[in-house]
């Protein structure tokens, strides 16, 4: 059997209340604590962010900064290149006018009449022989003039005689080949000058030696020359 002893209502109540009292300071001191512990924390927290901001806005900057100067630069290269390949094809350009240029100085020059101007009639400027862009052929070039001041125009033919050598031995090559359709000669037919191209095969193995110009009207040789390869 227990025996509880209940104390009066005039002296629990006094006892409640200062629990109470005590129970809602300790809650207000926990409360007050967090708060300033919450308040100190999101301070921290939002002065950091702010730092973070304000150092993504210095390097953003900074990236566009360097973005513009790479897309300026790589616009300036392309400025200078251009430009040098512009003065690449002009240096090009004049030197193919140089040299087109003294090819019409040297072909002028040799239209001045001869020395003392003794040469009279039908003379032979110049000739040239290269390989042909046929394989096996070479192709020729030819300058015939009048000297001195013609008061007509000269008619005539061409003819070529190429002397090859292949081992050792020697042969020949008219030119036009009387044996062929194609051996009429080359018609001349001209007042101051006229250039006769042409080409014509070569043996396998052969080398040309020597090339023999002869120019003829009416039948009879007007001009001759031997030009050695």
């Amino acid at each position: 059997m227990a025996v509880r002893t209940q104390l009066p209502w005039s002296v629990r109540l006094p006892l409640v209340l200062l629990v109470l009292g005590v129970v809602a300071a300790g809650l207000m001191l926990v409360y007050h604590a967090a708060r300033d512990a919450g308040s100190d924390g999101g301070g921290d927290l939002a002065g950091e962010l702010q730092q973070t901001r304000e150092q993504l806005q210095r390097v953003t900057s900074e990236r566009d900064r360097l973005a513009a100067q790479a897309v300026q630069a790589e616009n300036q290269f392309k400025v200078e290149r251009a430009m040098q390949q512009q003065v690449v094809t002009q240096l090009r350009s004049l030197e193919e006018d140089n040299a087109k240029l003294k090819g019409d100085l040297a072909f002028f020059e040799s239209l001045l009449p001869a020395a003392g101007g003794t040469q009279r009639g039908v003379v032979i400027r110049s000739f040239k022989l290269q390989p042909d862009v046929d394989e096996g052929h070479m192709r020729y070039r030819l300058l015939v003039q009048q000297s001195g001041r013609p008061d007509r125009d000269f008619v005539g033919a061409v003819a070529l005689r190429v002397t090859l050598q292949k081992d050792g031995q020697t042969s020949m090559i008219e030119l036009p080949d009387p044996q062929t359709a194609e051996g009429a000669p080359v018609a001349l037919s001209f007042r101051h000058y006229q250039r006769v191209e042409g080409s014509f095969p070569v043996p396998s193995g052969a080398t040309v030696r020597s090339v023999q110009v002869t120019i003829t009207a009416g039948g009879e040789a007007r001009a001759q020359q031997t030009f050695a390869m």
